[in-house]
């Protein structure tokens, strides 16, 4: 019985820790997507979109909810998606190499944020016509 609480603990420890380190991933997003005309024009929840864009980067990402590497992860997605400029996006490139193993695969994991966010726009899109053509 003792194994089974102390199983069920490191389960919700684990889930506790998922969740905090997509946070400042999700917030970084929701800034970027605060004036964004598109989803203005299309009228998507910026929320709906974070979340999906931050299950998609998680998605890909290796080991399990609650390894420590995600975290390091998830606060390098939101240094790439904070850059506010191309020498910012550089840095943040450079400064997170040794993470993604060298300056082409942290580039490619930079540039995978704006293809997340198309992807996640267009099943969002596609959602909300579904929608439509369902109440017609």
């Amino acid at each position: 019985m003792k194994n089974l609480m102390i199983s069920f603990l490191a389960v919700f420890l684990l889930i506790g820790c998922a969740s905090k380190e997509k946070t400042t991933l999700k917030e970084a997003l929701l800034a970027k997507f605060k004036d964004d005309s598109d989803l203005k024009d299309y009228k998507l929840d910026p929320d709906t979109i974070a979340d999906c864009v931050v299950g998609e980067i998680s998605n890909g990402l290796p080991g399990f909810a609650g390894d420590p590497r995600r975290e390091q992860f998830f606060e390098a997605y939101a240094h790439f998606a904070n850059a506010k400029s191309p020498a910012d996006a550089e840095k943040a490139v450079k400064d997170y190499e040794q993470l993604f193993g060298s300056v082409k695969d942290a580039r490619h994991a930079a540039l995978s944020i704006t293809d997340h966010v198309m992807a996640c726009m267009g099943k969002a899109v596609a959602m909300a016509g579904g929608d439509e053509g369902e109440s017609k």
